[in-house]
């Protein structure tokens, strides 16, 4: 196992509890409207993820969250609920509010050391199930009310394949601008990275991950 895969290991093991919630409980029935929204209720939708992601200090940070949710099938993807309705009559929960509790407890993660770490932890913990909220979406798509059983190897090429069509671009674009928070942020992420990163940054940046999952869920 390389230093990459041991990396992706450990910052995706806690996010597929974001997804394996929709597996553990009743399905959800989607309307049309759920799964197909308008193009003003995309742009609504992404107005509140602009409203509701951390609001960080540094800019390129800043921008790679704009670049990132330029995508629409994943701004579609963060309003499809997870889960169905409890029986105590509590409404599903959204990937966006499972996002931006785990970038709040991550951004306050006592082993961090510095500010920059602190906003790197957020924003990391707001899109770390980014791709696992796109698959379950896909899934969606393809009208499967349970859980379709499929092969771990299967599972995890198709979160692969989501995570490099989502987050290539954008950590590409914010390594151009800022090159040492865009390879670390890769590195958090399990991403390959082409620049030099502190290994005992990027582990505390992945604690502060792993603990923010294990309080959201």
């Amino acid at each position: 196992m390389n230093a990459n895969t041991s990396l992706l290991s450990t910052a995706s093991q806690p996010a597929v509890l974001a997804v394996s919630v929709a597996h553990t409980r009743p399905s959800v029935r989607y309307t049309s409207s759920q799964l197909h929204p308008s193009a003003t209720e995309i742009d609504r939708c992404r107005h509140d993820i602009h409203a509701r992601m951390p609001q960080v200090a540094i800019g390129a940070l800043h921008q790679f969250l704009y670049d990132l949710f330029a995508e629409d099938d994943l701004v579609k993807a963060y309003f499809l609920h997870v889960g169905a309705a409890t029986e105590a009559g509590h409404a599903p929960t959204m990937p966006l509010d499972l996002s931006e509790r785990a970038a709040d407890r991550a951004g306050q993660y006592g082993g961090l050391m510095h500010r920059h770490e602190r906003e790197l932890a957020a924003v990391a913990a707001f899109v770390q199930s980014c791709c696992y909220y796109w698959c379950a979406r896909q899934q969606a798509l393809g009208g499967h009310l349970v859980p379709v059983a499929v092969s771990p190897r299967t599972y995890r090429s198709r979160i692969a394949v989501a995570q490099r069509e989502l987050l290539q671009e954008p950590l590409r674009q914010l390594r151009r601008s800022h090159p040492e928070l865009g390879s670390t942020l890769a590195q958090v992420l399990g991403m390959d990275c082409d620049g030099d990163v502190d290994p005992q940054q990027v582990a505390r940046i992945q604690a502060a991950l792993g603990t923010a999952q294990m309080q959201v869920h």
